[in-house]
């Protein structure tokens, strides 16, 4: 299906955002509003201006097809727990050919172990009563512990447990929101892509890497699997280790790994590698943007191909400023995918001809996701504020027991995961 359907064609106009200044300034009006949600106290009026997405009621144009959903998703999670080593690091690509040979019998016992490693991270809740509140998730972990085969049988329900209706924002246009559209199951393997594979690959830039030199963890098994802490990925090192050395020991120090993964890094850039300095793609071939990720978002998104992302990790205090992104040389909608804390989230556009200005506060939550088409594609927009111990507890003991060091580390994040297309 093309989401892209459940708001605005996208305009003749759109085309000038070549002519956009990456470096120039948000309206005036617009920063006031960002601003207004910085502080700890609610701004007035706001319960009128912001739209939880768990109170939306309206159906947009089109909602998303299940059986397209289900297909992605069970697609998605089975891709990552068929292949070994696939989100601890990859193996040689000699490998990966054997393995994809493989018949899928064969194959099999590896989604119970992958189904287990995920579900071991989930505990029960507790009401202010201490009686038990279980989610769907917490269900299916009770039901594997007692017989783990039945992992794949149980796939099928556990993502079907996402959300398919997406609705328009009808003062910004172009606006799609679909709440609630990731399963938990995928959100957490979103996660191990992320963190722990895609982290761990030295072609994928981060903020730090301008000022420091990174060492990379090393596999101790050529063969590492789901919740064992024996890959090489920077959640598995000595978090007192310093694998992050300046450049230029008289202006930075060494960096923990424990200051990195808590504070110190803000993003990390899949596919093309955006300059954060010059505002553009360096015109070299980039790295490959991760595939089982592209299939995921371009089955849903059908309008779009996924060839550069940016994982911002935002921390309690963190924010994102206002701005537009105008470096892609495509016209095409960006995907953006919520996971952990949830967030308060501006965006604006003025209108060229009387200056009138078009915003909208939301709050998003873990397996929201937002597409930004049409004339939304190039509206501003930014994060002022973060509401910690908000990560849903499916999410709370990411990375898993495995990592013990790391225990509730997610309780404390917010992981956006934002997807465009660079070139026509």
């Amino acid at each position: 299906m093309d989401v892209a359907q459940a708001s605005d064609d996208v305009s003749d106009e759109s085309s000038i955002h070549h002519h956009l200044d990456p470096y120039e300034q948000a309206p005036k009006a617009l920063k006031d509003i960002y601003k207004s949600w910085t502080g700890k106290d609610v701004p007035s009026g706001a319960n009128e201006d912001v739209i939880k997405t768990v109170e939306l009621c309206t159906p947009g144009i089109e909602s998303v097809p299940r059986d397209i959903l289900s297909e992605a998703f069970e697609g998605f999670v089975r891709r990552i727990a068929d292949h070994r080593g696939f989100h601890r690091g990859e193996e040689e690509p000699a490998v990966q050919a054997r393995v994809r040979e493989q018949d899928f019998d064969r194959r099999m016992h590896k989604l119970p172990n992958y189904i287990s490693s995920l579900l071991t991270n989930v505990e029960s809740a507790q009401d202010p009563s201490g009686a038990s509140s279980l989610s769907e998730l917490e269900i299916y972990a009770r039901r594997f512990a007692r017989n783990p085969a039945t992992g794949p049988d149980y796939l099928g329900d556990m993502v079907a447990t996402g959300s398919a209706v997406a609705y328009n924002i009808e003062k910004i246009p172009g606006l799609t929101i679909l709440p609630g559209l990731l399963p938990a199951i995928v959100q957490q393997t979103l996660l191990e892509c992320l963190l722990h594979r895609e982290l761990s690959r030295p072609e994928n830039k981060t903020n730090l890497h301008l000022h420091y030199d990174v060492t990379y963890a090393q596999k101790s098994h050529p063969h590492s699997t789901p919740g064992k802490a024996d890959a090489n990925t920077f959640f598995s090192t000595d978090p007192l280790s310093n694998s992050f050395q300046p450049k230029n020991p008289g202006e930075n120090k060494a960096l923990t790994n424990y200051t990195v993964l808590e504070k110190s890094l803000r993003w990390i850039t899949l596919g093309g590698q955006y300059d954060w300095t010059k505002k553009e793609y360096p015109a070299e071939v980039p790295p490959k943007f991760p595939e089982d990720i592209a299939r995921l978002v371009e089955a849903i998104f059908t309008d779009m191909k996924a060839q550069a992302a940016i994982v911002n990790l935002y921390s309690a205090k963190d924010k994102l400023s206002l701005h537009r992104d105008v470096s892609e040389e495509a016209d095409r909608g960006l995907v953006s995918i919520s996971l952990g804390c949830s967030c308060i989230f501006v965006i604006g556009l003025q209108d060229k001809d009387t200056g009138e200005l078009h915003h909208k506060v939301l709050i998003l939550n873990s397996g929201d996701v937002l597409y930004m088409s049409g004339e939304s594609r190039f509206a501003w927009h930014g994060v002022p504020r973060i509401f910690p111990d908000t990560c849903p507890d499916y999410l709370r003991q990411w990375p898993g027991p495995a990592f013990p060091e790391w225990q509730e580390w997610m309780t404390r994040k917010r992981i956006n995961l934002n997807i465009r297309q660079m070139f026509e």
